[in-house]
């Protein structure tokens, strides 16, 4: 199940982004700022969910502009799916999840951010992007 994070997320999100970048000593994650981010509708913190389990997260920013009429363009990053999960297609449906929400809202475009570093990420990415078109 996908579904907006909650407050109480707050660990099993904590653990999912210590995969993304095992080395930060600055990473906190802040009950507080996921249940302002559930506020905002703009903003979306999702995470993928079997059985009580968080297994992939992934935040969403819409973002207004003025150049296309009111069309809003779409950013994703931090795309993380547990190191346990993965090739499972929980980052594919995760990625299908916010391209359909991103169609709903008539959004110019999605722009997907991640580190230069992370090529097998990219490879992954390219491949939902081909499928997609």
């Amino acid at each position: 199940m996908i579904r907006e994070a909650e407050g109480t997320d707050q660990m099993q999100i904590y653990g999912l982004y210590k995969m993304l970048v095992p080395n930060s000593k600055k990473m906190r994650v802040l009950e507080d700022q996921i249940e302002t981010m559930k506020r905002d509708p703009y903003n979306f913190l999702l995470v993928y969910e079997e059985e009580g389990e968080i297994l992939g997260t992934l935040t969403l920013n819409i973002c207004l502009q003025a150049l296309h009429e009111s069309r809003p363009y779409a950013i994703v990053e931090n795309i993380v799916v547990h190191e346990n999960c993965r090739s499972r297609k929980i980052g594919e449906k995760l990625l299908q999840y916010v391209e359909k929400y991103c169609r709903s809202i008539d959004c110019h475009r999605i722009m997907l951010l991640s580190n230069s570093k992370r090529e097998k990420a990219h490879r992954f990415f390219e491949k939902m992007a081909t499928a997609a078109q």
